[in-house]
């Protein structure tokens, strides 16, 4: 295995020629594993294909005559994907209850009671703020409500945080939240309560609203470039469907538990980011990445290329559960316990993103904070 190399980071810029070279190495190296038997065929076809997807995307943005793209220096804590898919080879986060690639479900804990309730309902808060060094929001948050054929209700929650310049990364978390939004509404339309293919339906609404995106910058020079995160969750009767793409996350909270009786938080989304897959593949320790310049090196965004692969999950729903969904402008502030802490302490959804809100910006959020808050509650008649 080739020792680790570091990107030379000059200020708060990285070298896209030189990040370029890291994944091109870490194609090799994978390579060299499976023909030395030391990887699984559909572990090293997996993780090659997503190197080539950041390839692909940092040569895009080389060919656009980017040299370098602008970071920060904060990270969050290293997460690792130990637990591997019998059916895809997909690497999943401890304690995962659906594959993250193809949704194969895994067994569920026995800690965590089957809801009794005949059904949920949902409340919901939302915040967008451009936090205390910004000067525009260029985050989406949208909560839309749905109707199917049938007159079944259907809860659409989006957040998107957009990148590009001030107005390229507005004008993208604008256009993928509308396009989603008029996409479902247009598609529920067509499906009653007996649909079984929404982990589809919402690959096709992000793709749709990639496409929007990517017209739109491709139709005006001025905006060339620009691009948003998404992460999308559609609640249909006790069920989520979760699509993600970015950094922008989705997480699951129970105070009686997630995983056991002692997980009350779990990330349900993926970071879409360099830093995260190189820990992943092994170029970089957590600890290398704890203190390595991270973000804005997104391997994969809506908008930036013609097309872009979701992250597509279900989640299962029950009564105390809430789902957040939120932008890295929090998540850069507040650790997962403090998440955790400020939600369970809250009244109502509403207040528990208002608070999220103002602890980040209480710190000096340089980034805009976005908190999008549902919890779910025994129907009562």
């Amino acid at each position: 295995m080739p020792a680790p190399r570091r990107i030379q980071v000059e200020g708060d810029r990285i070298s896209l020629r030189a990040l370029q070279q890291m994944v091109t190495q870490g194609v090799e190296w994978w390579q060299m594993r499976l023909q030395a038997g030391e990887a699984t065929r559909e572990e090293a076809v997996s993780r090659i294909e997503e190197l080539r997807q950041a390839l692909g995307s940092v040569s895009h943005q080389l060919s656009q005559g980017r040299e370098t793209i602008r970071i920060t220096t904060t990270l969050t804590p290293a997460r690792r994907f130990p637990i591997g898919c019998p059916r895809c080879g997909k690497g999943n986060r401890i304690n995962a209850r659906y594959c993250i690639a193809c949704g194969r479900p895994f067994a569920m804990p026995a800690e965590r009671p089957v809801p009794s309730a005949p059904g949920l309902r949902y409340t919901t808060g939302l915040v967008s703020d451009t936090g205390a060094k910004r000067t525009i929001n260029q985050d989406s948050g949208v909560v839309h409500h749905l109707k199917l054929r049938d007159g079944t209700k259907v809860l659409c929650c989006i957040v998107a945080d957009g990148m590009g310049g001030a107005q390229g990364g507005e004008r993208a978390s604008a256009i993928a939240s509308m396009s989603i939004v008029k996409h479902l509404e247009e598609f529920c339309t067509t499906v009653d309560q007996s649909y079984s293919g929404w982990r589809d339906a919402v690959r096709a609404t992000i793709a749709a609203a990639n496409s929007a995106v990517f017209r739109e910058a491709e139709a005006n020079t001025s905006l060339r470039g620009m691009g948003t995160t998404v992460v999308l969750s559609l609640i249909i009767g006790e069920t989520g469907i979760i699509g993600s793409v970015g950094d922008s996350r989705v997480y699951l909270l129970n105070k009686r538990g997630v995983a056991d009786a002692t997980s009350q938080i779990a990330q349900i989304t993926v970071d879409h980011t360099m830093v995260a897959r190189l820990v992943d593949i092994g170029q970089l320790t957590p600890e290398q990445a704890r203190t390595h310049p991270r973000r804005n090196v997104l391997y994969r965004s809506v908008g930036v290329e013609a097309t872009v692969e979701s992250d597509v999950t279900e989640q299962p729903l029950q009564h105390g559960d809430w789902l957040l969904l939120c932008s890295d402008g929090l998540t850069n502030e507040l650790s997962d316990e403090e998440i955790r802490d400020t939600i369970f302490t809250a009244a109502s959804p509403q207040a528990a993103c208002a608070n999220l809100i103002a602890i980040a910006n209480g710190r000096g959020a340089r980034d805009n904070v976005t908190a999008l808050a549902l919890r779910a509650n025994e129907h009562r008649a």
